[in-house]
């Protein structure tokens, strides 16, 4: 990356000698970090953590069950509060579907094209989202009105739901204990606090693959067709919400063909992968099956988004190369580049989840044929070899791949046991204590920054495009006074500014739009603040970004004479 591999494979004949020697010292550097790195390998598996089986964390079940009961709490308190005005901003792809999702009648009709556009409305959408997810979605808005609550309902459902999920996981693969770790480390973890206030149907396919997951799992020791199926079924009921249903699908057949401690035989393991394929495509075939008037394809992301696009139009191997290298190392050095996923610059897990997490991986390279060692093997496989596809733009992307910070919850959980098996058997209570206390102060960081900072950074609402929420709320202030027109050309997404403005999505403004008293309504006009007022107009108000520049100006003229409108206030 620092000497570019463009640079390194130019035939330039003038640059032979300079090509020479800058290979040279990459290929010293990369053979000094591979021996290094299988340097420290060999020492941890000799080591006494390396080697160590994670045992029963020492808490008596009831204790665990207290633990378990506040985390739970906890974890739904966080992700439901103040869940209408953080963040304050909307994004354009879960907003502008609000009107074909309440379109919908509920019934079998609704499928004649399975899918929508994402964005809707735009004459070129870069995604799409099954019909199933938005009858989710048209209930959620039924049951709590058309309003920001009832918008983000479904994510926050689903985030409070990925902590039972993800200690139900838990339970399957790691020793007494390991289940309620698991809920008190994903209950605090800032990147799934993040993605239950706004992640829409990206954080929604978690639980689903958590249970199929488990399905999987369960039906590897005990047994049992109808587990096969109905894992395949989730997984395949997941490809309605979100296009990353596919990549979970390759990590649930992988799991399902593991080898594992207990040999089975592969024709064995490859019929139960039949299964489970099988019953993903009966679930997820009306995606192709029904599509009557469809002008755009179900993978029009993966079209639009790849790493042959990037290799194509960069003319270089790059893309691939940076895109495997920020993926390996994202959980723990490289920040998401987008502010609306998460905090910038930050690590995705921080060092309390992340040395523990980092703990559970090198012991699963150390014993692969474990149950956890694939769990985590081919989850975080499959979203490696993914990111790599998709290429480097946007990578490392914590938002398309959310579903895997339940892993990383189950990945910590199991860490921590290990670290704990570890020490000497007279202090392990106290270092169990000491691990749960510092879930707790994870819980409180992740907290604070999920809740107060993430949403009062500047950068977070560029990335959302906050100025179109800001304009479409300052028409809804105004609309009560009398009519508001806005200028072409404001904002960033015209789409998103009438679908907030036609729905009226702000938790401060009234259903409806109270009609002005007067035998006059006024008139206002939201312009470019360097366009010229009209006669008799003035500036009633300034809409500004969190750094103070003006976005837009709202112009208005006197009240008439005698009128009994009442005076504005803001």
């Amino acid at each position: 990356r620092r000497f570019r591999l463009e640079l390194l494979i130019d035939p330039e004949p003038a640059w032979a000698l300079a090509r020479l020697l800058l290979g040279l010292s990459v290929l010293v550097a990369a053979v000094c970090a591979g021996g290094g790195a299988a340097a420290i390998l060999s020492l941890w598996n000799r080591s006494k953590i390396g080697t160590v089986e994670p045992g029963p964390i020492p808490l008596s079940r009831r204790t665990l069950a207290v633990l378990a009961a506040a985390g739970l709490l906890a974890g739904v308190l966080l992700r439901m509060v103040w869940l209408d005005r953080v963040p304050s901003v909307l994004f354009q792809d879960d907003v502008t579907l609000m009107a074909p999702a309440l379109e919908l009648e509920g019934a079998l009709g609704d499928f004649r094209d399975s899918i929508r556009a994402v964005p809707y409305g735009v004459a070129k959408p870069f995604g799409s989202v099954g019909v199933l997810y938005l009858e989710l979605y048209r209930a959620s808005l039924l049951l709590f009105g058309p309003t920001v609550f009832g918008l983000r309902f479904l994510s926050a459902l689903a985030g409070c739901a990925c902590l039972l999920t993800a200690a139900l996981v838990a339970r399957e693969l790691l020793p007494a204990g390991g289940a309620t770790l698991a809920l008190l480390a994903l209950a605090g973890m800032r990147w799934h606090l993040i993605l239950s206030r706004w992640g829409w149907n990206m954080i929604v396919i978690a639980p689903l693959l958590d249970l199929a997951v488990l399905f999987v799992l369960r039906a590897r020791r005990r047994g049992g067709t109808g587990s096969w199926i109905a894992a395949g079924l989730l997984v395949g009921i997941g490809a309605h919400v979100y296009l990353s249903a596919w990549v979970g699908l390759v990590g649930v057949l992988a799991l399902s063909v593991w080898p594992g401690r207990k040999e089975v035989p592969a024709a064995a393991r490859l019929k139960i992968a039949a299964i489970v394929l099988g019953a993903f495509l009966a679930a997820a075939s009306p995606l192709f099956l029904f599509r009557a008037g469809r002008t755009f394809s179900y993978f029009v992301r993966t079209a639009h988004h790849n790493v042959l696009a990037e290799i194509r139009y960069t003319r270089s191997l790059g893309p691939p190369v940076r895109a495997a290298a920020d993926a390996l190392s994202s959980a723990w050095l490289v920040g998401d580049p987008e502010p609306r996923h998460d905090l910038a610059g930050k690590s995705r897990l921080g060092w309390i989840l992340g040395i523990p997490a980092a703990v559970a991986l090198a012991s699963a390279l150390r014993f692969p044929r474990r149950e956890f060692s694939a769990y985590l093997f081919v989850l975080s496989g499959s979203a490696l070899a993914a990111a790599i596809a998709g290429g480097e733009g946007g990578n490392p992307n914590s938002v398309r791949f959310g579903y895997l910070s339940t892993a990383a919850g189950v990945a910590a959980a199991g860490g921590i046991l290990i670290l704990v098996s570890a020490v000497e058997p007279s202090r392990r209570r106290a270092a169990a204590l000491a691990c749960v206390g510092l879930l707790a102060i994870n819980g409180c960081l992740g907290a604070r920054d999920s809740i107060l900072d993430w949403p009062a950074r500047p950068q977070t609402w560029r990335s959302f495009h906050g100025v179109d929420t800001a304009l479409a709320r300052a028409a809804i202030r105004w609309e009560r006074y009398g009519s508001v027109a806005m200028a072409n050309g404001l904002g960033v997404e015209p789409t998103t500014i009438e679908a907030v403005r036609r729905f009226r999505l702000d938790p401060d403004a009234p259903a409806a739009v109270p009609a002005a008293p007067g035998p006059e309504r006024r008139g206002f006009r939201i312009v470019h603040p360097s366009s010229a007022l009209l006669p008799g107009e003035r500036v009633v108000e300034r809409v500004v970004d969190p750094g103070g520049k003006v976005e837009a100006v709202v112009a208005g003229r006197p009240a008439v004479p005698g009128s009994r409108t009442p005076a504005p206030r803001g």
